[in-house]
């Protein structure tokens, strides 16, 4: 019996010899993280193609000042599950079929985009009678014309007195990645006088602002919308 004991030992250290001889490591298949911890690492790096109007991620882009030198956002990125990454992706590409039909359409006056650090808006060239412009902030009076908090329902249009020239103030509280609003502006002599969308990723809130010029001051002006895809809310402000 104490043969048997002795070789026991024996045989375990050639079995791990051998495991080692043939470069052989086994282990435990790595747990994929949840897909909210790596998605919100995906939008981070989520940039707005020019050309095409669709969102693509930029692996090189710099989140914060100290990835010029060490970029562990960008490891970060490299770190994300495979799964995790095409789930996030067919929710972009997703997005991305409907701002491509809407760019092509030429119905929409502008696309207004949030990222994670920035906003971008890309002017399409249709038949609209407004027309919008990025600004950097809001307007000196701040007086309020109307304001509307879009959700998941459709509004019934408000109407407001509209000078020739407003900041409208645009503000998304997104519980999903990504999501799409479409705003319809009506004046006294055309209820589709322009559309604009507002597209975005889940980022840190912040407020976005814009100029609306409609040719004409003095005049009534309606604003409706509705959501296309998403879940949260939209805060849309129209200020002289």
């Amino acid at each position: 019996m104490k043969q048997v004991i002795k070789i026991i030992p024996l045989i375990s250290a050639v079995f791990l010899f051998s495991c080692s001889d043939d470069n052989t490591v086994f282990k435990e298949p790595s747990q994929i993280r949840a897909y909210e911890t790596d998605a919100q690492i995906m939008a981070q790096f989520v940039d707005v193609d020019n050309a095409t109007g669709k969102f693509v991620i930029n692996p090189d882009k710099k989140i914060t000042a100290s990835d010029y030198v060490l970029n562990r956002n960008r490891e970060a990125l490299l770190a994300v599950s495979a799964v995790n990454c095409d789930l996030f992706m067919r929710e972009m590409e997703s997005v991305n079929g409907l701002l491509s039909s809407i760019k092509q359409s030429g119905v929409a006056t502008a696309i207004l985009y949030s990222t994670y650090s920035s906003d971008y808006l890309i002017k399409i060239n249709g038949d609209n009678k407004i027309e919008i412009n990025k600004a950097f902030t809001q307007s000196r009076s701040g007086a309020n014309l109307v304001q509307l908090l879009f959700d998941g329902t459709q509004l019934e249009p408000r109407y407001f007195h509209a000078p020739e020239s407003m900041t409208m103030t645009v503000s998304a509280n997104s519980l999903s990645k990504f999501y799409l609003y479409q705003l319809s502006f009506g004046i006294s002599s055309d209820s589709d006088a322009g559309t604009v969308i507002v597209a975005g990723v889940q980022s840190p809130c912040h407020a976005s602002f814009y100029r609306i010029y409609t040719g004409e001051g003095n005049q009534s002006m309606s604003l409706k919308g509705k959501n296309l895809v998403g879940d949260g809310t939209l805060s849309v402000t129209i200020s002289e």
